[in-house]
């Protein structure tokens, strides 16, 4: 009777150690599922609580800008990229285009203080040009227009180069979940080198830092 006793004790417990492992092993799942929920949920009230105090502190932070612009030295429409090596001072380089040409552009950019508006101004060169010819489109141009001679406008071969000067506001968002857009206005002095022409001009885009 005895030994009877001691092998249903040793079933039982052997029994209870096997559901304690079942057990176990079926809520890990639901464990790590929760884990992964937390984790989830903590980078999304990070990414919604990424706040800067100035638009200085964001381009310390965000480096790397890319955007957008209509007018201006690259023509009617281009597409930049902005370099923050310091937090006032940047890079631009980008390129773009019009009826009948396209262009490119290199230009250095200070920004000033600010909180959410911010001004500043840039310094560089563009280029528009149209290597293939056989083109009138961009007679629609008024720039090209006043800085093309007769014989390029005839042939629609051409290559000008412009000194600019530009001064403007941005906006920026500083905070939540759009944090790093940001878009601007500038008046643009475009001067035509071989002409000797000041054109003014003017530029409306948008950047999104990261």
């Amino acid at each position: 009777m005895k030994m009877n006793l001691a092998m249903t004790l040793v079933v039982l417990a052997f029994s209870w150690n096997q559901y304690s492992r079942a057990a176990t092993l079926s809520a890990q799942p639901s464990e790590v599922s929760a884990k992964a929920l937390s984790i989830e949920k903590d980078y999304a009230q990070e990414q919604n609580s990424m706040s800067y105090s100035s638009t200085l502190k964001m381009r310390q932070s965000l480096r790397m800008g890319a955007g957008i612009s209509v007018g201006g030295p690259l023509g009617l429409v281009g597409a930049s990229g902005e370099f923050n090596f310091e937090d006032e001072n940047s890079a631009i380089a980008g390129f773009g285009t019009g009826p009948g040409y396209n262009s490119i552009e290199l230009a250095w950019k200070h920004t000033f203080e600010g909180d959410y508006l911010a001004p500043f101004f840039t310094a560089g060169y563009s280029r528009w040009y149209n290597s293939r010819g056989h083109s009138d489109a961009f007679r629609d141009s008024d720039i090209l227009n006043r800085v093309l001679t007769d014989d390029e406008k005839a042939t629609g071969r051409f290559g000008t180069d412009f000194l600019n000067a530009t001064i403007g506001l941005q906006y920026n968002q500083l905070s939540g979940t759009f944090y790093g857009f940001s878009c601007y206005a500038e008046f643009v002095a475009m001067y035509e080198v071989k002409r000797a022409q000041l054109i003014p001009s003017g530029t409306v885009g948008t950047i999104y830092y990261f």
